[in-house]
Order: structure tokens, then sequence, then C-alpha cells
């Protein structure tokens, strides 16, 4: 069983004896429902929240949900994927306790549960569903399983079949089947302790439009694992029969380049994910801040004299620069100064209007501003001034988004261009080696500073799609020996009749005893299931057939693979 300890919060816990720490911690602000008692929150409770409330439930639901997406595709170990999904769950702070059911050679099994009482979450290796302890779930899951919809219990005491053994009873459950192409493969089954109707409606579309996702990275994870088993596998017969695999090298250097495009793709996946990711967002703030504007402005500009519509202009022409993004300390920061200033001017509801200028990017009580906040409707006026700006700063990010993913496809679709026809083409070195850049962009984010200086290279004769394999082989290996934080410098100069690139990366170096081996078939330093060892011997044929050498030179810190390649040459065959 593997223990992780959630980060403590700021925020405080609910407690059922204590309504006022319940209305005052971050799990208040996602609910839109009666309160133990009998109250409901009041509007400006919600206004001083960063979380789902109702003013601000469509950008920071979308933002959650991005990032969501995000973090569950960057993980493909499933263990880790299981803690990163719990923790999700538990972050929204509507769930008290959570466990994700998985089917396991044939049987439903508990996988994963998290407590946001304990901020913990826990691997538990298939534990049978009677061991839960809550003494609901098994009977709330197969009856999910039986049924496959969605299951919402929002007064557990009102369910005269359901009687909780535990002594700390659920006011209220949702259990969610995972599906993924129409195939059931797991159940989330979470539970509140402190209220009823904790599962409002804004929470289970939330969790609607994850589930895709969630079920998407389970499918993957199953598969990442299945690959490395059956890589090792794989690898043990390799030491056992090496003579015989020696006689069908060929098979498997076509086999290592569709791995090497496999994983490659696999990145641009996630590469591509986050700008469609964006425009999903960015399109649903569009039309909520659209059918905002359409409603207020109007009404508005009929209130508004004619200085305070100058002002109101003024106000709009101050947010309509994209500032740089700012940490949530920086953030918190400059709407406290803001906030005090507000009071200084006696304006109400400073704290709240200090929110929403921070978020259009206004940091100074101008005169203009002064003004239009020191009006009888400035909320009205400081609203629609807020959907206008949020209409112009989505637009901006759609095409960002549009933008990033056109140039990835772009260069995806360059770099598997067929040449397979017999004859040469020209080419030129410096755009393949950029578009091969592209492909890897996602890998470079985590740590690596990339530098290229190409000169003014000539187009050669050659086949682009070789030298490709060969540019990913390099920039991949060299990826790896940096462990993904460390500088990549990659330069090409012409030579007499040469093209002379070089890839140097700033890792850990090649032991010299071993220099002499690493373009030998089957040589690997990687670890088992790794590497095949053919990426090199491959690069070096793809090179030799272009009537090329190539060479290495390397110690710790400095490792440099240097390409000759004849401008006008005829290949071998």
């Amino acid at each position: 069983m593997e223990y992780i300890r959630r980060p403590n919060r700021n925020t405080s816990k609910p407690r059922l004896r204590d309504h006022n720490n319940f209305q005052s911690s971050g799990a208040a602000s996602f609910l839109s429902c009666q309160l133990p008692d009998g109250q409901t929150l009041s509007e400006p409770f919600f206004r001083q929240q960063k979380t789902f409330g109702p003013n601000f439930s469509t950008t920071l639901d979308l933002d959650w949900l991005l990032a969501a997406y995000q973090s569950l595709s960057q993980e493909l170990e499933l263990d880790n994927l299981l803690l990163t999904l719990i923790n999700l769950i538990l972050e929204t702070e509507v769930v008290s306790k959570a466990w994700l059911i998985l089917e396991k050679s044939g049987d439903w099994v508990i996988e994963a549960s998290g407590s946001l009482e304990s901020h913990s979450v826990q691997i538990l290796k298939s534990l049978p569903l009677e061991t839960a302890e809550s003494s609901l779930l098994m009977p709330i899951v197969s009856r999910v399983l039986h049924l496959q919809t969605p299951l919402v219990l929002n007064d557990i005491s009102q369910e005269v079949d359901l009687s909780p053994s535990c002594l700390v009873k659920p006011q209220s459950l949702f259990c969610f089947p995972l599906r993924c192409q129409d195939k059931l493969i797991g159940v989330l089954y979470l539970e509140n302790y402190f209220i009823t109707n904790a599962f409002t409606p804004v929470f289970k579309e939330l969790l609607n439009r994850l589930s895709p996702q969630i079920a998407i990275a389970l499918n993957n994870a199953y598969r990442y694992n299945n690959l490395h088993q059956k890589v090792a596998e794989q690898t043990q017969a390799r030491e056992r029969v090496t003579g015989e695999l020696k006689q069908t090298q060929k098979k498997l250097v076509q086999s290592e380049k569709m791995v090497a495009l496999g994983q490659l793709i696999t990145g641009i996946a996630h590469e591509i994910n986050t700008p469609l990711g964006a425009i999903y967002a960015s399109v649903q703030n569009l039309s909520n801040a659209l059918e905002h504007t359409l409603e207020k402005l109007p009404l508005l500009l009929k209130e508004l004299s004619t200085t305070q519509q100058e002002d109101f202009l003024t106000l709009l022409a101050a947010t309509r620069p994209s500032n740089l993004p700012l940490s949530f300390r920086e953030e918190r920061q400059l709407k406290r100064t803001l906030e005090k200033e507000l009071t200084n001017h006696k304006i109400e509801q400073a704290e709240t209007l200090a929110s929403m200028l921070v978020e259009m990017g206004i940091t100074d009580v101008e005169p203009p501003l002064l003004r239009l906040l020191q009006a009888s409707n400035s909320m009205m006026i400081l609203e629609t001034a807020y959907y206008l700006v949020l209409q112009y700063r989505n637009s901006e990010n759609i095409k960002l988004a549009v933008d990033k993913a056109s140039t990835i496809v772009t260069a995806l679709k360059q770099y598997v261009h067929s040449d397979r026809c017999s004859c040469m083409i020209t080419a030129q070195i410096s755009e393949e080696i950029d578009t091969v850049l592209v492909l890897y962009q996602h890998q470079f984010k985590q740590g690596i500073q990339v530098s290229t200086n190409y000169g003014n290279l000539p187009g050669i004769r050659c086949y682009p799609e070789q030298l490709n394999q060969v540019w990913a082989n390099l920039i991949q290996n060299a990826i790896q020996a940096m462990g993904s934080q460390g500088k990549l410098e990659i330069t090409g100069t012409r030579h007499q009749n040469f093209i002379r690139v070089q890839i140097t990366d700033s890792g850990c170096g090649i032991p010299i005893e071993i220099q002499d081996q690493i373009f030998d078939p089957f040589f690997t330093t990687k670890a088992v299931g790794v590497g095949t060892g053919l990426g090199l011997d491959i690069s070096r044929q793809i090179v030799e057939q272009h009537q090329g050498h190539i060479e290495v030179e390397s110690q710790p810190g400095r490792t440099s693979f240097t390409v000759w390649i004849p401008i006008d040459n005829t290949a071998k065959s």
C-alpha cells in the first residue's frame, strides 16, 4: 500500500458541529445549496472567494478543468495517475472522501482512496469492495455497475433502504461511472459528511466534463504499463537469443522507427491537448461574456452621462493590453493594496471590486476610475467593463492557441512527409532540424535551453525523412542524457563540399571506455525497457548511406555528435 499526505491548506476545514468553520472554509464557496441549519450563503461571501462561486463560476470552473486535463494527460504511470486523480477530486473541497474502483481480472476492486480531513491519498492495490471503511460503498457501487448510470443521493437520511453502520455517517454521496469508447472501465464513489445536497449541478457538470479525460488517462496508463511489461519481456528474450535476433536486424530497425514515431506522437498529443483545451475554455468564456454584455451594455449606456461614458472608455482602454501572468502571491498583494486604496476613498465593497479590477489588469485608482466607482451604479459599470475585457482577452487566447496547434500540426506533417521514391531531393537541413525541434518542444519546456546557429547553409541532395530520424535520435538521446535539465546547442556550418551538423548537450557524458561501442547494434546504457540499442546504429547507417560519417566527443557536462553530409552526392541504395 502506497500512502501520500496532501499539502496543508490555509483554509479551515468544516466540522459538523461548527457551522461558522464550515461557512469560512473554501468548501462552502463551491456550494449553492441549503446549509445544515437551513441558512443560505450570502452573495458577498461568494464574491470574496477565488473558487467556484456564482460570480466567477464560468471562468474559474474552466480554469480548474483545463488544469485538471493537463495534470491527467501528463501522467502515464498508473500509480502517479491515481494519486493525481484523487488529489484533483479532493481539491474541489466538495468531497470529504473519494474512492476509485477499477476492474482487475474480472473483479471490481478499490485501487485508490483519499480523505479531505486527513489530507491523504492511498494506493490500495486492488482492495475488495467489501473491505472499504464506508458501509455504503459496496451496495451503491454495485447498483451503479448494474445500471451503468450516475447515482446522486442528496440526503442519505431520507433513504429508507440505506442505513450506514459507521459512527460518522455521510450526508450525501455521488457515484459516477467512467467510460472509454463506450466501455465501462471504472467508478468514482464520493461522499460528503457535512451537508446534504453537496453535489450541486455545477459540480456534477464539472465531473461530467472531466470524466472522458479521466477514462482516457486510465486507458493510456494501462497501455503504458502493458508496453513496459512487453518491452521487459522482449529484452529478456534478446539476452537469450542474441544470435537469432541479429539475423532479423532489418525488421528490428523498422520496429525501432515505429516505436520512435509512436513515442513522438504521444508527446505531440499531449502538446496539442493544451491549446485545444484553451480554445474550448475561451469559447465558453466568450459566449457567457457576450450574453452578459448584450444584456447590460445598452442599459448602462443610457444611464451614463457624457463624462461617465468617457471615463468608461478610458477604463476599457487601460485594460486592453495583455499583462504577463501574475503569481498567486503577486495577485494577492495587488488585491490587498488596491483594496486599501479603495477603502481610503470610502468605496463600498472594496474587497470585491479590488479582485475584479486586478483580474482586469487595473492596479491603480486613477481619477476616471474613481469617478465611476463613486457612482450609484458602480457595480453594474464595473461588471460590464469586466465582461467586455474578458471577451477581448479570450479572443487573444484563442488566436494564440490556434497558432500553436497549427505550428505543431504543420511540423508533424513535414516530419512524416513521404519521400519513399528511389531518388533524392534537395532539402534545407536547417528547416528539417527545426521541424524536429518543434515536435520535441513539450520536453524542452521542462528545463532545457535550446540554441541554434546554422549560418548560411546551402540545400543538399538527400532523403529528408531518413535524416530526420537521425536528428530525432540524437536530440532524444541528448534530452535523456540531460535528464530534461540543461543546454542543447545545434550548429550547422559548411566545410568545402560537406554540411557539418553538431548537436551538443550538457548531460552526464559517455564514459571513454564505451565510446567505441555506442554505434554497435543492441548496445545501450539505458535501463531495461527504455532503449533497444538500435537508435545510434540506425543513425550511423543512414549517414553512411548518404556518403557521410558521424563522430562523437564526450566528457562529463559536454557531449557532441557531429554529422558530415556531402552537399551533392549519390547515396547508396
